[in-house]
């Protein structure tokens, strides 16, 4: 089987492990390829559908993998049984959805020995609830699949409670560390759509509003950020080719 886009960053992403736990599996794809890669001993498949499971098990009987990954229908991080929190991936849901995820299931996310998280929108949130909650975001990467650019988080709790500076929720220090390739991309477009939620507001005459206001601060801010990274890599360019 073969992986493309977020689902093939996600697999890269994920060490090897005793158990992988994919919350919202959809077609399983994650957990079987882990498992025929043996990046992993054995997989949870779980999602709160009883249709996308169906799918699952297919798939998982057509590679002839039913004795190494479990299917379960469920809530969230509610189907997973004491021990297996060892790799838990929530992807292709919402900030909002996943946050809420992680918040109900919050003594077992506590327990995993990595959370890989995509979120498909609203990543600030996610971003937000981690660092309140004692968590660290330790990696962060993009892929480009078609023509969008997908965010995957790395993160584990270490119980001390982190406050950032706001833009940070929107665009992951990590990403500067890392230097992706994806970056300059990723904040253009970033602030495309913000440009374009704040000319829709002044057509509605709304110019003083809060959230008027913060998307404003935010766009300033991803403006400053993408100046000063285009900055350090030009200096860096020109070091090296001195």
């Amino acid at each position: 089987m073969d992986l493309k886009g977020r689902l093939k960053l996600i697999a890269d992403m994920t060490p090897p492990c005793d158990v992988v736990c994919d919350i919202g599996t959809d077609h399983a794809y994650i957990p079987i390829y882990l498992v025929m890669n043996k990046r992993c001993k054995r997989a949870v498949a779980s999602d709160v559908r009883k249709g996308p499971i169906r799918v699952a098990d297919k798939n998982i009987e057509k590679y002839g993998l039913e004795n190494y990954i479990d299917t379960r229908v469920g809530d969230g991080l509610e189907t997973l049984k004491d021990g297996e929190e060892d790799i838990i991936i929530i992807a292709g849901m919402g900030g909002l959805i996943i946050s809420g995820i992680m918040e109900k299931g919050f003594d077992t996310a506590k327990k995993a020995n990595l959370l890989l998280i995509q979120p498909m929108n609203s990543i600030e949130l996610v971003r937000k609830w981690l660092y309140e909650n004692g968590f660290d975001i330790c990696d962060e990467r993009l892929c480009r699949e078609e023509r969008r650019i997908y965010n995957v988080l790395a993160a584990k709790w270490t119980g001390s409670v982190q406050k950032k500076e706001e833009i940070y929720y929107y665009i992951g220090e990590k990403l500067f560390e890392n230097r992706d390739e994806l970056l300059e991309s990723y904040i253009q477009n970033k602030l495309r759509q913000l440009n374009k939620i704040i000319v829709e507001m002044e057509k509605m005459n709304d110019k003083n509003s809060d959230l008027r206001l913060k998307n404003e601060s935010i766009r300033d801010g991803l403006s400053r950020l993408l100046r000063d990274y285009q900055e350090e890599l030009r200096r860096g360019f020109d070091e090296q080719n001195k």
